[in-house]
């Protein structure tokens, strides 16, 4: 599942990248880059894990403990980027940021590795579009 959801972000999300950097700022560009390659790396260091046989270094483990809090910083990037610039923002992106970070905040208590798994993958994807809907506000 976590597997999926990298390359689900990495896929679709250089496109959006791309498109941001032809259309937004430098600053949006920037702020949805780093969106991307934190959740992408995240979850596929998690699917590294899973199917590894051999023991995980302990700061890779402590990385993975924590991802719920560097998904949700990386996905208030392109927000506060959105906010300083004068474009208006979204309902429905703020939205997604929101119902996104509520699912990363109850993820981080979770003792089940599959209903965490299910609940980052959920939350990447809201603040994928959110994301996605940011991008398209800042670029016109």
């Amino acid at each position: 599942m976590r597997l999926f959801a990298a390359l689900f972000l990495l896929l679709p999300g250089s496109a959006m990248v791309i498109s941001t950097h032809r259309h937004a700022y430098v600053s949006m560009t920037s702020a949805v880059l780093f969106f991307i390659v934190v959740h992408g790396a995240l979850h596929a260091l998690s699917a590294w894990q899973s199917t590894s046989s051999r023991p995980i270094p302990a700061p890779l483990r402590n990385i993975d403990k924590h991802a719920a809090w560097m998904m949700l910083a990386s996905a208030s990037a392109p927000a506060v980027v959105q906010g300083v610039h004068p474009h208006s923002t979204s309902t429905l992106a703020v939205t997604g940021l929101a119902v996104g970070a509520l699912c990363q905040v109850c993820s981080v208590r979770m003792t089940s590795e599959r209903l965490r798994s299910t609940l980052l993958v959920l939350a990447s994807a809201l603040q994928f579009i959110a994301v996605a809907l940011l991008s398209a506000k800042a670029a016109g």
